[in-house]
């Protein structure tokens, strides 16, 4: 069985599952939530957008650490994670296409929530940023957070006994990323996975506005540099993991 036919497996078991719908409907539901309140809001055009993006930077830590929770506990359920210890190949390979679907579905997401919100706040007469900015905003936003992903997995799969370690990376996660926002996050948030999108976020809707700001290109070279290397790393460490992962925590011992 080849990784393209794990990959189509995959792809039909989240299909079926609630993954799917919890990528299809939160980010239909934060649409909802802020096109209401921004009707009725006195905020400028920038700050609408800007506080979007930001809510859903900070959100995002802990849907991450939901979806990966829900996935192993999936598994967890379907005979104790057999399917993924007794296949005919080298176990890495199905944490890799697990992973992948789960970053296709992110990305997917993404492009659901902001171009949703952008064209839906663009038809209710705001025209100062364009669909392109909005499906900029939405890579920006995906990108800034891969790293989370292979986090989220590795913690949601090795501790799959106990939901409460992947959900519990998640919240701490969102949290990291509302501080990272603030002053203390000025120095260090290129070097924190989970403050990166937010500030990818805000300096390009800043630039966009066309606002005087001084968009710190050292320090979003930093990031994007830590972005590269801390994805290499979990990839190797995920690879290496995978190929020795039992299942210990989920209780069989």
């Amino acid at each position: 069985m080849g990784i393209k036919n794990y990959l189509m497996a995959e792809l039909y078991k989240v299909s079926h599952s609630s993954l799917i719908w919890l990528h299809i409907f939160a980010p239909l539901s934060a649409v909802g939530v802020f096109l209401v309140y921004y009707r009725f809001a006195a905020w400028s055009e920038l700050g609408k957008v800007a506080g979007y993006l930001q809510i859903l930077s900070i959100a995002y830590p802990f849907m991450i650490a939901l979806v990966t929770t829900v996935l192993s506990d999936l598994e967890v359920r379907a005979g104790h994670c057999q399917q993924v210890l007794t296949v005919p190949c080298h176990r890495c390979v199905i944490h890799v296409v697990k992973l992948s679907v789960l970053l296709v579905c992110g990305l997917l997401s993404s492009l659901l929530a902001v171009i949703g919100f952008g064209a839906a706040f663009r038809a209710m007469g705001n025209s100062g940023f364009s669909l392109s900015f909005f499906a900029g905003s939405a890579i920006l936003l995906f990108c800034g957070n891969i790293t989370l992903y292979g986090i989220s997995y590795l913690v949601s799969f090795q501790f799959s006994a106990s939901k409460g370690a992947g959900i519990g990376v998640g919240i701490v996660g969102s949290l990291v990323a509302a501080l990272m926002q603030t002053g203390l996050g000025d120095q260090v948030w290129y070097y924190v996975p989970w403050g990166i999108s937010l500030r990818w976020c805000s300096l390009y809707a800043l630039d966009q506005a066309g606002n005087t700001v001084r968009l710190l290109c050292t320090d979003v070279m930093k990031s994007v540099i830590f972005v590269i290397v801390s994805g290499s790393v979990l990839s190797i460490l995920l690879i290496c993991w995978g190929n020795t992962w039992e299942a210990k925590s989920t209780g069989e011992e």
